[in-house]
């Protein structure tokens, strides 16, 4: 009887899957039989949006193609259609079946999504609005399918996390369009909270290392505004803290970084956004801090993010320090270059120091500020160098080290390619690449060639990236410099106002090339420098300068730097009387005492100087100059004595000079030293003596010296802190006293000066021009001979290209004074004050600069003695 039931059971089951087989067949859709069906005609069907041939394309039927019974075609075009954005569902099935010629229409229906015509955003202000449309634009007449509503709250949502705020809340309404079928206003609500601010930052655990020391070394969040530096020191002071052990005196800081991290422990002036990349970076500078200082197990045991009051933060942090390492032991293999005691000494880690693999791991990476093991290879052609430090030991708190090098083969250059170069010359590039094809591959050498060529400015820095191609079975390299052009071709034309106008001219490039000139071609490409520069006030002045530089002139096999310049000027100054009235009826019903009453005063004359590179950032440069003046009553002197006669002007110059700075617009690294010696034949010395004893004499007898030095520093980022200092002196080579010529004018930024007088100016940036020029009220001659400043900058740059931009802060001190004796240095002015700096990539306005500077001395006889301010427009970089 069970056998009987269970039989009837299968009866039933297989009867009832017949009828569903039928009506599926027969009464709902016809399908494909056995044999398959060929498309006579493909229809689309429920679609108002997504034209129909793009779902015909997308499903890959066509007409007169036999469909297989197995149907994996129908299913892989269902695939592909509902992959559209615009389509919800798809189906195919058969109309019009021809059971007799297995014909068929394929019918293709879909359910589309409904298309987007207009968003709405709420909650944000038309500012906010329009900043998230340009981070996440939104398309109408997009199909509003879930995955594109994911994706773009996603969008939204990151942003606002990233600018800090942690509670943002966003909802999205679909508003059905009340005049068209399928379309749909989609609104976004944003609510997003308060903006989460960094207040207290709470450790726990730290036994052996110092809160603040923590706190400086997060580096990505920092706590609240605060000022607790004068707090501090009077505390310290009271306390006698100075003086005690570890105290103030008796440990200074040693470095910018500890002045860095006292200062950033009792100054904070912005507060710190909390975002969920700021947090994890600054967990993983703690950890990273505390493995530089032995603590290899260190980790972070607990953590709490609690909310306050005005979408404040507080963090908590536990740390479990672990055990402090020191390396016992440290093996080298698999060196055969060098020996274990050379690579102990680069890599300058003793036996029982504190383990850091942070340092270790850095030794075997190109060096940035220093050289490397890595650059010890690789600067002697192992391309392939690395090492891996392996920990072989742990013992206690000791640790033992097997540094396990493979040194590989010497790589050599087979060729060295240059591309981008349209305007410039092969050789000028070449001439200035220490690579050189057949030698080993040197990696040093490399950067240095990059130095060299941004130092011409003829090329974007930025764009000077050199493409390294090694073949590892020939063992060689090829070296590819490209470059990008920027040379500066100076087309600046000047107009200013005064007695008259005074139009100016400037022509000119560091790019030219007089031998392309000779053969008829375009003179540009030879890095050689020429200007011509012409200064016009109708008949009173005239000024015309000619300077052409040649930065590799061969001489006896070795290239030197060979220079040449010529100058003509002329200054008709008419005489000038109480009133305009005055000088018109001196100068016309009088025209007797007219020639008597023109001041004009003419100069003429050349330089030659050679020079050239006798080491790795070193020039030394000398030159003999000679200029004849002469001059009609004119007041040369501050007695405004009209004086007539002529000056000799021969000189011969020295100049020795160091520089490693990286870029010429923005440096960040590097110094530069210059020294500048200018004498006079000791004419008094060689037995001359004028005929006529004047005030203004006729030779120039002098011994000048000026030093200039530059440094840069890196502090984060692109900050750069630079100081810089001058120094010069004048003395005379007889033994008369210093006369007229060649002395030093201080204060303010610009000054017009004389070829005759040979004035040098110096800024001091918050006072006037020439305001702290020293003058001798008995022999009225102004200028010092001597003089001395110092300046201290931070500079943050604000863009560095296409174009240069940088704010800066600086404090200035220096002073200028009339003799020797005068000399003191806790006398000198100092200034305060910031800036601005544009350097543009255009010839016209190749810099523009605004400082504003606040004086901290007082100073005398000046207009503006009561306004302690001085603005200052700077239309070129300043050597001093």
């Amino acid at each position: 009887m069970l056998m009987i039931a269970t039989n009837m059971k299968k009866i039933k089951r297989l009867c009832g899957l017949f009828i569903l087989c039928y009506l599926h067949i027969g009464w709902a859709q016809p399908t494909l039989d056995t044999t398959g069906y060929t498309v006579r005609n493909i229809q689309v069907k429920g679609n108002l949006l997504v034209d129909t041939d793009v779902l015909i394309t997308l499903s890959g039927l066509q007409k007169g193609v036999i469909i297989d019974s197995s149907s994996e075609q129908i299913r892989r075009s269902i695939r592909k259609i509902a992959k559209h954005d615009g389509i919800k569902s798809v189906a195919i099935y058969l109309s019009d079946v021809d059971q007799i010629n297995h014909l068929a229409t394929f019918v293709i229906r879909v359910e589309e999504h409904p298309q987007l015509v207009n968003y709405l955003l709420e909650g944000l202000t038309k500012k906010d609005r329009k900043a998230l449309l340009e981070e996440v634009p939104i398309d109408k007449h997009v199909a509003l399918s879930p995955l594109f509503l994911q994706k773009t709250i996603a969008k939204i949502k990151k942003i606002f996390l990233e600018k800090g705020f942690r509670d943002v809340q966003l909802s999205t309404e679909l508003i059905p369009s009340q005049t068209m079928d399928q379309k749909i206003t989609l609104k976004i609500k944003i609510h997003k909270g308060k903006k989460s601010i960094v207040h207290k930052i709470t450790l726990e655990g730290n036994n052996h290392l110092d809160t603040d020391l923590l706190l400086y070394n997060l580096k990505a969040l920092k706590e609240a505004p605060h000022f607790t530096l004068v707090q501090d020191i009077l505390k310290k002071s009271i306390t006698l803290a100075p003086i005690r052990k570890g105290g103030v005196l008796l440990q200074l800081p040693k470095t910018i970084d500890e002045v860095k991290r006292y200062l950033f422990s009792h100054i904070s002036f912005f507060p710190s956004v909390f975002t969920e990349e700021k947090y994890l970076k600054a967990k993983e500078n703690l950890i990273l801090f505390y493995q530089s200082k032995g603590f290899r197990d260190v980790h972070i045991a607990a953590e709490r993010l609690k909310p306050s009051r005005g979408g404040k933060l507080n963090i908590y942090l536990k740390i479990n320090e672990g055990k402090q390492y020191t390396i016992r032991h440290i093996k080298w293999v698999g060196n055969y270059v060098y020996s274990d005691q050379v690579l102990d000494k680069w890599l300058n880690l003793q036996e029982g120091r504190v383990y850091d693999p942070l340092y270790i791991t850095s030794r075997f990476t190109p060096g940035i500020t220093a050289p490397t093991i890595r650059d010890l290879y690789a600067n002697n052609g192992y391309f392939n160098f690395c090492a891996e430090v392996v920990e072989t030991s742990l013992e206690g708190n000791h640790v033992d080290l097997e540094i396990r090098i493979q040194e590989g083969k010497q790589f050599t250059i087979r060729q060295v390619d240059i591309i981008g170069n349209t305007l410039t010359h092969d050789y000028v590039i070449r001439r200035e690449l220490l690579t050189l094809p057949g030698e080993k591959y040197n990696e040093g050498l490399v950067r240095a060639s990059i130095r060299n060529l941004a130092m011409l400015r003829l090329f974007k820095h930025e764009k000077l990236n050199p493409d390294i191609q090694p073949n590892q079975i020939k063992n060689t390299v090829d070296l590819i410099y490209s470059v990008e052009e920027q040379p500066q071709f100076d087309i600046k034309l000047n107009c200013s106002g005064g007695q008259g106008i005074m139009a100016g001219l400037e022509l000119g490039s560091n790019n030219v090339s007089l031998k392309n000139l000779f053969r008829g071609k375009i003179p540009i490409g030879g890095a050689q420098e020429l200007h011509l520069t012409a200064q016009i006030n109708g008949k009173d002045y005239k000024n015309f300068t000619f300077s052409f530089q040649e930065p590799w002139l061969w001489l006896k096999s070795h290239p030197y730097i060979f220079s040449i310049s010529f100058n003509s000027a002329f200054q008709n100054a008419p005489y000038g009387g109480n009133h305009a009235l005055d000088d018109w009826v001196d100068l016309n019903i009088f025209p007797v005492g007219k020639q008597n009453k023109k001041s004009t005063i003419s100069s003429i004359g050349g330089r030659v100087g050679l020079g050239k590179r006798f080491a790795k950032y070193w020039e030394i440069h000398w030159g003999v100059d000679y200029h004849y003046h002469r001059y009609a009553s004119y007041p040369l002197l501050q007695d405004q004595t009209k004086r007539s006669g002529f000056v000799h002007d021969f000189t011969l110059d020295f100049a020795w000079q160091y520089s490693s700075i990286n870029n010429p617009n923005y440096p960040t690294s590097g110094a530069s030293w210059s020294n500048f010696l200018t004498l006079t034949p000791p004419y008094t010395l060689l037995g001359y003596t004028p005929s006529v004893a004047t005030a203004m004499p006729r030779v120039k007898e002098f011994v000048k010296f000026i030093m200039d030095g530059y440094y840069f520093k890196r502090l984060f980022g692109n900050c750069v802190l630079h100081f810089r200092g001058h120094v010069g002196f004048l003395h005379s080579l007889s033994s008369k006293e210093i006369g007229p010529f060649e002395r030093f004018y201080l204060g303010g930024t610009s000054s017009t000066p004389t070829k005759l007088l040979g004035t040098n100016f110096v800024t001091l940036r918050g006072y006037p021009d020439e305001s702290l020029t020293p003058e001798d009220y008995t022999t009225k001659i102004k200028g010092g001979v001597l003089f001395n400043k110092l300046v201290s900058e931070l500079r943050y740059p604000i863009a560095l290209s296409p174009i240069c931009c940088y704010l800066l802060g600086f404090v200035e001190i220096g002073d200028s004074w009339l003799n020797y004796k005068d000399f003191n240095l806790y006398n000198m002015k100092k200034s305060i004050g910031g800036g601005i700096r544009l350097i543009l990539p255009i010839p016209l306005i190749p810099m523009l600069g605004l400082d504003f500077g606040y004086r901290l001395d007082p100073v005398k006889d000046i207009r503006s003695a009561k306004n302690s301010f001085e603005y200052h427009f700077i239309l070129a970089p300043s050597i001093r």
